[in-house]
């Protein structure tokens, strides 16, 4: 046996407490034994009877001492056995120790427990570390409302936690997702600028948005999803990519790298920015809801004012503008251009307003060519459209309205009226991608803008509408105020037309003899002779105006040298230079009558506006010629109708004349009809005697008068004369137009005559030797009343035995001068009972009146 492995073996080095105790036993145990053997030998000890008694209580004590050691050593090295065996499962790399000493072991262990509460410890620090970090976020979270301060401030604190010195945040664009936005950087200022675009597809960070997980690469180069060279900004190959989750999606990504340091990121550096980058995310959700909901607010805010703006007095560019600068609080822009399409040139389109915070050429009213670009395609597909690469405009409309203000980003929206494309609003910023996010919020104000728009356009149409109806009427009024002067009329039309319509000349024309012949015009350049247009005759369909007066229809040439009926020879005789030209017809009853032409619209070119205004001056002024022929030919009639009443009303009573030409159906019931009448017969006693006595002539006079008092008394009280008959008349009470009082106003008529008498004989008294005595006879009855006669000569006049009998009635009138006699039938015809009469008892009653009833008027009953 080898000496060195037996020394070994019996060494106590690597050796339980057991061991160790049984060799301290033996040692402890042994060596007394032999010492006290030695004693009891030499000196004879052996006879004492006690010794073997002593003897066996030191062993026995020994042996007790031993076992009671060895619980002892068993205990321990059962203790540190267990605590190896419990520390080992609960720290990782602790070795057992075997057969070594137990003691050892438990040093050992407590040496294992100390390096694990130390790293213990180490990592409680770091969590403190991490938590103080992420305490200090979240308190900037509830400070800060700039999101670039929360990702500069969330990249800080995460290169500190993990030990990296490169670092950079990079955020999605919004809503195409198409780029990364630098957000924050550190430690490579000259690679990368804030700002800047990275392309989504050329990063690696979209494979940690795409797999919404952290993108850990130990080294670039030996990586099989890569296998690429590292990037020089980045001082090691290993980098760490995680992704910023926001409540939807992933917003962006935080990269991680080394410069310093050739050691690679772990998972646990994962799990150590984990909760960081949460917070950052979330409190950039918050933020960008903060400001979604601060944006919605001042966008209704600017909704509500530019609502404000429509209903007040606000009207034409200074309402556009106003609503302009609201826009501009809710969209920061550094141009705005309101567009229209002009409404005569196609593909043209009309700057409207304007508002720019820039210097700027542009001006209110200038025209734009806008076929094939951007803005012809907004027009044409109704959409709103984004620009953000300027460098593509290449017509040279885009290059005036927006390239030459050095601009970057564009908003073109359709303005929309009643569905259909009108114009476009046009928003510019200095700044690339400033209007990216306005794109939505900008369509509704656009909206706003269009209705404006329209809102102006149909106040202005009111507008011309009133001018239109103000015209008419004023043309109107002339034509009431005038005695139908129509050449008057037609001077002030023009001078109407020159000062409502806005043109630099105007000319009208009447048709004469399938010719046209200038009549009126004016010219606002007074170096125009307007005396040589007096001679001037246009045949039908030479020139515009009389191809407009042999077609009858209107006709509008905005470009007198594109056109083959415009004749120039008229303005070399004038000098007058025609550019465009409006001509309308004048027609009444569908006849060509004249024509009115207008040229050189002041401003602009003519539109459908001014063709319809132009239509509606002819139409009134053709009227107004028509009505002024009929005027002369009422004239005519009315004088005729004058001698006409003039003779009629010395038969009849105003009022009666004024009934018959009034009536409309009733009118042919005054002719040839059967009608019960009042007839009274007036007659002068001794006429022959008189006429002898007085002569012809004074005869006459003396009859004139006579018929004149005694007529205008048949009048007053609504009778007629029908006819005279010789010294005295016929007259009749309820023809033409009959009255259920006629017998009464002809008896009343019967007694204002015969007191007249008295006044006419003191008219005549000195002519007269003796008084003039007449005899009224009255009666009623039926008789064929009208036009009695032959076509050359026409009497109204009434037949029928009630005629003789009233002349019968006039023969008993002789033996009682100045008597009024009255039939029966016409006492039965009176409504009133209230007359005083005699009845008549004569000889030649029953012979003349045929057996019927004669009552003379004596007066009338109180």
């Amino acid at each position: 046996m080898n000496l060195s492995k037996l020394l070994d073996d019996m060494s106590i080095e690597n050796k339980g407490l057991r061991y160790t105790l049984t060799i301290a036993f033996a040692f402890f145990f042994l060596t007394p034994l032999l010492g006290f053997t030695h004693f009891v030998l030499k000196y004879q000890m052996l006879h004492d009877e006690y010794l073997p008694l002593f003897a066996l209580g030191v062993l026995g004590s020994a042996f007790f001492g031993f076992y009671m050691i060895r619980r002892v050593f068993d205990d321990l090295q059962t203790t540190a056995r267990d605590m190896e065996e419990m520390i080992s499962k609960d720290i990782k790399g602790l070795e057992p120790t075997g057969g070594a000493n137990e003691l050892q072991g438990i040093v050992h262990t407590f040496q294992a427990v100390e390096q694990e509460l130390l790293a213990s410890f180490r990592n409680l620090d770091r969590r403190v570390a991490q938590i103080s970090t992420l305490k200090e976020l979240s308190d900037l979270c509830y400070v800060t409302f700039d999101t670039e301060d929360l990702f500069y401030v969330t990249l800080e604190r995460a290169m500190k936690l993990i030990g990296a010195d490169i670092g950079s945040v990079m955020v999605l664009e919004q809503p195409k997702r198409e780029n990364f936005i630098l957000q924050a950087a550190i430690g490579q200022a000259e690679m990368m600028r804030k700002g800047e675009r990275i392309p989504f597809a050329d990063s690696l960070a979209k494979y940690a948005v795409i797999n919404k997980s952290p993108l850990l690469v130990e080294d670039i180069e030996k990586d099989i999803r890569f296998g690429r060279p590292n990037s020089r900004h980045y001082g090691t190959k290993s980098f760490l990519c995680m992704p910023l989750k926001g409540i939807k999606e992933v917003i962006g990504v935080l990269s991680l790298s080394r410069h310093s340091s050739n050691l690679p990121f772990t998972q646990e550096d994962v799990e150590v920015l984990s909760p960081l980058l949460s917070g950052a995310a979330f409190t950039y959700d918050n933020l960008g809801l903060l400001k979604k909901n601060e944006a919605k607010d001042q966008h209704l805010k600017v909704w509500d004012n530019i609502n404000g703006i429509l209903s007040s007095s606000l009207r034409a560019n200074e309402m556009l503008n106003a609503i302009l600068k609201q826009i501009q609080v809710d969209i920061p822009f550094d141009l705005a251009v309101i567009l229209l399409e002009s409404e005569n040139s196609p593909c043209h389109m009309s700057l409207l307003t304007l508002q720019a915070e820039i210097p700027t050429v542009l001006s209110s009213g200038a025209d734009y060519e806008c076929d094939g670009t951007s803005i012809d395609r907004v027009l044409k597909q109704g959409a709103s459209l984004l620009i953000n690469d300027p460098d593509k405009f290449a017509h040279p409309t885009e290059q005036k309205l927006f390239d030459a203000h050095n601009l970057r980003s564009y908003l073109l929206f359709p303005l929309k009226a009643n569905g259909a494309t009108k114009g476009v609003l046009a928003l510019a910023a200095k700044q690339p991608h400033a209007l990216d996010e306005a794109q939505e919020r900008g369509g509704r104000l656009a909206d706003m803008v269009a209705l404006a728009v329209e809102k102006e356009r149909l106040w202005s149409s009111a507008m011309k509408r009133d001018q239109e109806m103000a015209m008419i009427k004023q043309i109107g009024s002339l034509l009431a105020a005038s005695t139908f002067d129509m050449q008057a009329v037609l001077g002030h039309t023009m001078d109407l037309i020159r000062a409502t319509m806005e043109v630099e000349a105007g000319s009208l024309f009447l048709v004469e003899k399938d010719e046209l012949a200038f009549n009126v015009g004016f010219c606002t350049d007074k170096l125009v002779n307007m005396e040589l247009l007096r001679s001037i005759r246009l045949k039908l369909g030479q020139g515009i105006a009389g191809y407009c007066a042999a077609r009858g229809e209107p006709m509008m040439v905005r470009d007198t040298v594109e056109s083959k009926e415009f004749a120039p020879e008229y303005d070399r005789r004038t000098g007058f230079i025609t550019r465009s030209v409006l001509c309308v017809p004048l027609i009444y009853l569908g006849r060509v009558i004249g024509v009115i032409e207008v040229m050189n619209k002041k401003g602009g070119e003519f539109s459908g506006n001014d063709l319809r205004l132009l239509h509606s001056i002819a139409t009134s002024v053709s009227i107004a010629m028509e009505n002024a022929r009929l005027y002369q030919e009422t004239l005519s009639m009315a004088e005729q109708e004058r001698g006409i009443r003039s003779m009629f009303q010395k038969f009849v009573p105003k009022e009666v004349v004024d009934k018959i030409t009034h009536a409309s159906g009733d009118a042919k019931s005054v002719i040839n009809e059967l009608k019960t009448l009042t007839l009274m017969n007036i007659d002068i006693r001794g006429f022959s005697h008189l006429s002898r006595q007085l002569g012809p002539q004074k005869t006459v006079a003396m009859l004139n008068h006579f018929f004149g008092v005694m007529g205008g008394i048949v009048f007053d009280h609504g009778g007629i004369v029908d006819k005279y008959l010789g010294d005295g008349f016929l007259a009749l009470f309820g023809a033409p137009i009959s009255d259920v009082d006629d017998a009464e106003h002809a008896v009343a008529a019967a007694w204002e005559m015969k007191a007249a008498v008295v006044s006419i004989n003191a008219h005549f008294a000195a002519e007269l030797d003796a008084p003039i005595a007449i005899g009224i006879s009255i009666h009623t009855g039926e008789v064929v009343v009208g036009n009695i006669g032959f076509e050359r000569k026409m009497d109204y006049t009434v037949i029928g035995d009630s005629v003789n009998v009233a002349f019968r009635l006039q023969e008993l009138c002789h033996s009682v001068p100045n008597s009024i006699l009255i039939s029966e039938k016409t006492l039965q015809a009176l409504s009133a009972s209230r007359l005083s009469l005699r009845e008549i008892d004569d000889f030649d009653h029953a012979r003349i009146t045929g057996g019927m009833k004669i009552f003379e008027l004596l007066g009338w009953q109180e």
